[in-house]
C-alpha cells in the first residue's frame, strides 16, 4: 500500500511539474527567448493656438515625403506661433524649422532654435504664410534626429476663433446632454441617419444618438484636436479621445472616439456642415466578454475584421486596434497585438495611425497578420511601414519576419503597399508589390529579388488577402500576349494566353477567383477626351483549379475596365462611335466561388441601452463563461528581413480625404471628385489641391485671358483631342473629370483654369464661368459665349458620356 502511494506521489508531482512547465512555455514564454514591445520614448510637439491645444504631431525617425504628410493644418497669428514639447526621457539639444511649398520641392524659410524649452515660439517672415504652408520641425536629440510635419497657413479671416468656440460647445453640450444649447437646432435628421446604432453617428442621426442616448460618456484622459482643413468657406476638425461608458455586462465600458466637425461662419451665424463621429468599444477579455453563444464585441462596426481556422474553434478578429484570438476549446483569449500601453495612460500608444489585417490562419490557429503605418512604440517607434508577424498558439508567441520600411503617410503607405504584401509561412517567404515590381523576399535569408518588373498601371492585380497575384509578362497593356497567375503561398502558377493579335488583361480577383479581359489589339482605340482605351470584347473567370466557371459577352458594348470584390464584379463599359469610345452605363456579374461555412458568424444582436452591438457567434456554443487571458510575448529576431524598395516609382494618384481620414487613392481624378462630394472632402495629388467641397465663390468669370483661351480654341479647331491640347498647355498637368457634374466643375474655373465639355459628334465647349444657377461657356463652333443652367449641362452630358477635361496650375 506504501508503495502504491509513493508511486501516486510521484505521479502527481510529475503532473504537476508538467502543467506548471506547459503554463510557463505558453503563457508567457523563456525569458531569453522574448521580450516586451516596450514603451514609446518620441517628444510630442502640439501647438496652443487661440487658447486650444492644438494638432499633436506623430515623431518620426526618417525624413518622409512631404507631398504626402497633411494630417493636420496649424494657423499661425501675427507670424508667431507657441509650439510645445513634452521630451519625456529625451534630451533635446536644439530645433530647427522649415518650411516648404505643399509638394515639398521649393524651400522657403528656414530657422534654428540654438536650445530646446517646453514652450517655443517659432517666428516667420512675412508673407510667407498666405497660402498653405508644409512645415518640417526637426529635434535633435541625443538618440538623433526627430522630425514633425504640419501645413501652416495665416488664417485671415477664417473666423478660426469661433468655429473652434462652435466645436467645443457643441462636443460639451451633446457628452452632457444639454438641452436647448444648440446641438438639435444644427443637426438635419433624416432617412440617411442610422438611428440603430451608436458605432456611427452623424449630421442626420436623431437628438438622442447625437447626445448619446443613455450611455452617460465620461471622458478619460486627454483629448486631441487636429485641425484638418481652414479656409474662408469652411473649418474641420477632428476630435480622437476615449471614453467609459455605462455597460451592460460590466459596470463600464471603454470606447475609442473620433469626432469629426466641418463648420462655417456667415453674416456672424455659425453653421454645422457635416458631423460624423465614430465610437467602437475596447475588447477587455478580463471581462464579461461571453455569453452562451459567443464573444460579445459590443458597439463596433458592422464589418469587424475576423478569420476562423477550418475547425470552426479558433477565431481572430480586430477591434480597436487590437488584434485578438480565442481558442474556444481550451477557453483561452490572447491579445496579440496591440501599441497601448499596460495602463493604458500614455496618449502616444493610442495613437490611431496603423491598421492590423490578418493575412492567414492554419488549421491549430497559428497565424500570419500585417501591422502597417505608424509605429507608436517598439524596435520601429516613429517610422512608417509594414510589420509582418508570425502567431505562435502553441508557444504563445509572436515572431517579427518582415519590416518593409515607407517614406510616405501612414494612411498612403497601407493604400499603395499594405494591401499589396504576403507573407508565406510555407516557404517562409514575403511577397511585395512596389512601384510596378514583384518582389519576393527570402525572410529566413534576407535577401530579396525582383520576379518582374516595371509593370505599369492595369498590368497586374492581387487577391484581397495577398496569396494571389497575376500580371503582364512582356509589352504594354494593350499588346502582352500573356498572363501568369500565381499562387504566392504554394509557388504554383498558371498561364493565360491570347491569341494572335489580341492581348489579356488582368482585371481582378474574387476571393480566389480570376478575373480578366481578352481585347483585339485592332481595336484599341481613344476616349473622346483623347485618352487611350483598351476595349475588351469578353470578360471570363477562372477558378483556383485554372478552371473557366464563367464568360461575359458584352455584345455591342467593350469593357474597358472592371471592379472585384464582395462577390460581385462591376464592369465599366464603352460603345463605339466612329474613331472613339463613349462611355456607357457599368454592368454587374456575380462570381459563383462558394464560401466556405467556418462554424464561426459574425452577426448583430440589440438591446435598450446600447443599441445594435456584435457577438461572434460559434455554431456549438460556448463551454466556457469566463476565458483564460493571455498576453503572448514578442520572440526576439536579431535580423528581420528589412527589405527596401523604389517608392519613387510608384504613380501618384488621386487622394482624397473626408471625414478626418484618407477614404483612399485613385487613378482617375473624376472618380476622385464624386468619391471626395460624398464625403465633403478634398482631392490631393503629389501635395496640390485639385478638388475641395465649397471652398470657391458662388458666381466668377475668367477676365484677362484672351491669349490663353485662344490658345485652347486654336487646339481643337485644329483637330488636337482636348487631353492633349491642355496637357501641352500645363506641362502635364491635364486631369479628366469624367462623370462629373457642372457643380463639380466650377471649382476649377474658380482657380482661373477653364474647363473643357467634351461632346460626341459636336463641338467642344470651354467653359469660364458660373453662378449659383448657370454656367458660361464658349462654343467653339462659332465662338459665341453663351449661358446655359447647370441642370440642363448635366443633362446633355450624360447622355454625351459626362466627358469635362480641366487642368492644374
Amino acid at each position: 500500500m506504501k508503495k502504491k502511494l509513493t508511486h501516486a506521489g510521484t505521479l502527481a508531482v510529475i503532473f504537476i511539474l508538467a502543467v506548471l512547465y506547459f503554463e510557463y512555455m505558453t503563457g508567457r514564454g523563456s525569458d531569453d527567448m522574448t521580450a516586451d514591445i516596450g514603451n514609446a520614448t518620441l517628444p510630442r510637439l502640439y501647438f496652443s493656438v487661440e487658447g486650444y491645444r492644438l494638432n499633436p504631431m506623430n515623431g518620426y525617425t526618417r525624413k518622409m515625403d512631404i507631398s504626402s504628410m497633411r494630417d493636420s493644418i496649424t494657423p499661425v497669428m501675427n507670424n508667431q506661433l507657441a509650439m510645445n514639447m513634452e521630451a519625456e526621457e529625451r534630451t533635446i539639444a536644439s530645433v530647427d524649422y522649415v518650411v516648404y511649398t505643399l509638394d515639398g520641392e521649393t524651400k522657403l524659410y528656414e530657422n534654428h532654435l540654438a536650445s530646446a524649452a517646453e514652450q517655443m515660439t517659432l517666428t516667420f517672415e512675412e508673407g510667407i504664410l498666405n497660402q498653405e504652408r508644409m512645415m518640417l520641425v526637426t529635434l535633435h536629440s541625443d538618440g538623433g534626429d526627430i522630425y514633425y510635419y504640419t501645413r501652416v497657413v495665416t488664417p485671415g479671416d477664417f473666423n478660426l476663433s469661433s468655429c473652434l468656440d462652435y466645436v467645443y460647445n457643441f462636443h460639451e453640450n451633446a457628452l452632457a446632454k444639454n438641452e436647448n444649447t444648440g446641438v438639435g437646432a444644427a443637426i438635419e435628421p433624416n432617412g440617411e441617419g442610422d438611428n440603430s446604432t451608436f458605432s456611427h453617428v452623424t449630421i442626420h442621426s436623431n437628438y438622442d444618438h447625437v447626445t448619446w442616448g443613455g450611455l452617460a460618456p465620461q471622458v478619460t484622459g486627454e483629448e486631441r484636436w487636429k485641425i484638418l482643413e481652414t479656409n474662408t468657406a469652411y473649418t474641420s476638425v477632428l476630435l480622437e479621445y476615449e471614453v467609459n461608458c455605462i455597460g451592460e455586462e460590466n459596470e463600464t465600458d471603454l470606447y475609442t472616439v473620433k469626432e469629426f466637425f466641418r463648420v462655417r461662419m456667415a453674416q456672424g451665424i455659425m453653421y454645422l456642415l457635416n458631423y460624423d463621429r465614430r465610437m467602437e468599444q475596447v475588447f477587455d477579455g478580463s471581462r464579461k466578454v461571453l455569453d452562451e453563444k459567443g464573444l460579445l464585441l459590443g458597439i463596433v462596426p458592422a464589418d469587424v475584421p475576423y478569420m476562423v481556422n477550418s475547425e470552426g474553434s479558433i477565431a481572430a478578429f480586430v477591434q480597436a486596434d487590437e488584434l485578438w484570438s480565442y481558442d474556444s476549446e481550451e477557453g483561452r483569449l490572447s491579445l496579440v497585438f496591440s501599441f497601448r500601453d499596460a495602463e493604458n495612460t500614455d496618449s502616444r500608444s493610442k495613437i490611431s495611425d496603423h491598421n492590423i489585417r490578418i493575412l492567414s490562419m492554419d488549421k491549430k490557429g497559428n497565424m500570419t497578420f500585417a501591422v502597417s503605418g505608424y509605429m507608436n512604440r517598439g524596435a520601429h517607434e516613429g517610422q512608417v511601414g509594414i510589420d509582418i508577424y508570425y502567431y505562435d498558439i502553441e508557444a504563445n508567441s509572436i515572431e517579427e519576419k518582415a519590416f518593409i520600411p515607407s517614406n510616405k503617410a501612414a494612411a498612403i503607405a497601407e493604400e499603395e503597399f499594405g494591401k499589396f504584401a504576403y507573407y508565406s509561412v510555407k516557404r517562409d517567404y514575403l511577397y511585395m508589390l512596389a512601384g510596378g515590381t514583384l518582389y519576393e523576399v527570402d525572410v529566413d535569408k534576407n535577401w530579396d529579388e525582383p520576379v518582374i518588373s516595371d509593370l505599369k498601371e492595369g498590368q497586374y492585380v492581387m487577391s484581397e488577402n495577398g496569396q494571389w497575384a497575376a500580371y503582364q509578362t512582356g509589352g504594354s497593356l494593350e499588346s502582352s500576349d500573356q498572363v501568369i497567375v500565381r499562387d504566392l503561398n504554394a509557388d504554383e502558377e498558371y498561364k493565360i494566353e491570347a491569341v494572335e493579335g489580341e492581348s489579356v488583361i488582368p482585371l481582378g480577383f474574387v476571393g480566389d477567383d480570376f478575373v480578366y479581359g481578352r481585347a483585339k489589339q485592332s481595336e484599341t482605340g481613344a476616349a473622346i477626351s483623347g485618352e487611350k482605351v483598351v476595349p475588351m470584347y469578353l470578360v471570363e473567370i477562372r477558378n483556383s483549379e485554372n478552371e473557366l466557371i464563367k464568360s461575359y459577352d458584352p455584345g455591342e458594348y467593350r469593357v474597358t475596365g472592371a471592379e472585384a470584390g464582395s462577390g460581385m464584379i462591376t464592369l465599366y463599359r464603352a460603345v463605339k462611335n466612329e474613331d472613339t469610345y463613349i462611355g456607357a452605363e457599368a454592368d454587374y456579374i456575380t462570381s459563383s466561388e462558394e464560401k466556405e461555412e467556418s462554424g464561426v458568424t459574425l452577426e448583430s444582436y440589440v438591446s435598450d441601452l446600447k443599441k445594435t452591438q456584435m457577438r461572434l457567434t460559434f455554431a456549438d456554443g460556448m463551454k466556457e463563461k469566463k476565458a483564460r487571458v493571455l498576453k503572448p510575448k514578442q520572440m526576439l529576431h536579431d535580423n528581420p528581413a528589412l527589405p527596401e524598395f523604389d517608392e519613387d516609382s510608384t504613380e501618384h494618384g488621386y487622394c482624397v480625404y473626408g471625414l478626418g481620414e484618407l477614404q483612399g487613392i485613385y487613378k482617375e481624378a473624376g472618380e476622385a471628385v464624386r468619391n471626395a462630394d460624398s464625403v465633403s472632402g478634398v482631392v490631393i495629388t503629389n501635395g496640390q489641391y485639385v478638388w475641395e467641397r465649397g471652398n470657391r465663390y458662388l458666381a466668377y468669370q475668367i477676365t484677362g485671358q484672351d491669349e490663353l483661351l485662344a490658345y485652347i480654341q486654336n487646339g481643337l479647331a485644329a483637330g488636337t483631342p482636348p487631353l492633349e491640347v491642355l496637357n501641352e498647355l500645363s506641362g502635364g498637368k491635364a486631369v479628366e473629370l469624367s462623370g462629373c457634374r457642372a457643380e463639380h466643375i466650377c471649382y476649377l474655373i474658380n482657380k482661373g483654369t477653364p474647363v473643357i465639355s467634351v461632346r460626341k459628334g459636336e463641338a467642344p465647349l470651354i467653359l469660364t464661368g458660373f453662378d449659383e444657377n448657370q454656367v458660361i461657356y464658349i462654343n467653339t463652333a462659332d465662338g459665341q459665349i453663351l449661358a446655359m443652367p447647370k441642370e440642363q449641362m448635366d443633362q446633355i452630358m450624360m447622355q454625351e458620356g459626362n466627358e469635362y477635361i480641366g487642368y492644374l496650375l
